[in-house]
């Protein structure tokens, strides 16, 4: 009767199939899976680019000139020839309205003048109130007819002189706000408006060539006094080129043979679409036609782009304004 039982390496005939049925499944099972990790990797995935959405906002340009402090100066000569008899004030001294500055006698020193030689020496007076800019006699000099002999400067009467390249001069009008630095004061800045703006425009250099620039007036709202007239200057404004615009970043925007376009993002792919713009503050251009508020512009990642070609959109913030 033992002989009738099976022994423990004995399996029966009818288990041998489903555990070979089971190894062939989960064989096919990592084939499959292994098959689809190859074409997975192989397949092109959604190219990773940057928009950002057009937005309605004012378009705000910047101005930037340069200029020089200006003020109420006078330079003050001899009206007839003679010599310096007596010097009375130094470069830097403050002095009075009608204060003396010098005496000049009609001939030279010891000299026994007529009554009426004497009649003509000159006591120079200031014109006004101010400093000693500069001196430029001494005692015993010569001078003739309208030379000049001191330069006088109102140092609480001083303004702003700018050179405004004249392409810029359509975002300039009497009241603007301005900024105004010194470069040897880079820590404060001084704050003005545009007072008055000059008839002409003319060449930049002497050689009466490239560039023309406009003289505009600055007055401050509180001038210093270490304001010295003649003192480089630089000058900065923020002026609004259109109240309301479509703006896109200036750098999304390509050309070709039919005009401008960018890139932009519909149903996950990238397509070109044709723009016309208008005006620019070099951050940002105004949109005039091709795009409403609810599209995607690609602002990164376009180079090697194809018309068609699956992408990934990152939404990013776009500066559109100068600070």
């Amino acid at each position: 009767m033992n002989s009738m039982l099976p022994t423990a390496n004995h399996i029966p005939e009818g288990n041998e199939k489903p555990a070979s049925r089971r190894k062939w499944r989960i064989a096919a099972a990592v084939a499959v899976l292994i098959a689809a990790l190859i074409v997975w990797e192989a397949w092109p995935r959604p190219t990773l680019v940057d928009v950002v959405s057009a937005q309605t906002s004012p378009l705000i340009g910047h101005l930037s000139a340069s200029g020089e402090i200006d003020g109420k100066v006078a330079s003050v000569g001899a009206k007839t020839a003679g010599e310096v008899e007596q010097v009375y004030v130094a470069e830097g001294e403050r002095i009075a309205d009608g204060a003396p500055l010098a005496r000049i006698s009609p001939g030279p020193t010891g000299f026994a003048a007529t009554s009426a030689e004497q009649l003509n020496i000159q006591v120079i007076a200031s014109p006004f109130a101010g400093v000693v800019a500069r001196r430029y006699v001494d005692p015993g000099d010569t001078v003739a007819p309208g030379q000049p002999l001191f330069t006088v400067v109102d140092p609480q009467q001083v303004w702003v002189v700018a050179y405004i390249n004249d392409i810029d001069m359509p975002k300039v009008h009497q009241g603007l706000p301005v900024e105004v630095t010194l470069p040897t004061y880079l820590a404060t800045t001084y704050h003005g408006k545009i007072t008055a703006i000059g008839p002409l425009a003319k060449p930049r250099s002497e050689l009466q060539s490239g560039a023309r620039t406009v003289r505009v007036r600055i007055d401050l709202d509180e001038p210093m006094s270490h304001m010295i007239p003649g003192t480089e200057v630089n000058v900065d404004a923020s002026v609004t080129l259109r109240s309301q615009a479509l703006l896109i970043p200036a750098d999304a925007v390509n050309e070709n043979h039919q005009g401008r376009y960018v890139w932009v993002v519909r149903d996950g792919r990238a397509n070109q679409q044709q723009i016309t713009t208008g005006l620019t503050n070099y951050l940002a251009v105004e949109v005039l036609d091709g795009l409403t508020e609810t599209d995607l512009i690609i602002t990164a990642g376009q180079q090697d782009l194809q018309v068609g070609q699956r992408v990934n959109p990152q939404s990013t913030p776009a500066v559109l304004n100068p600070k």
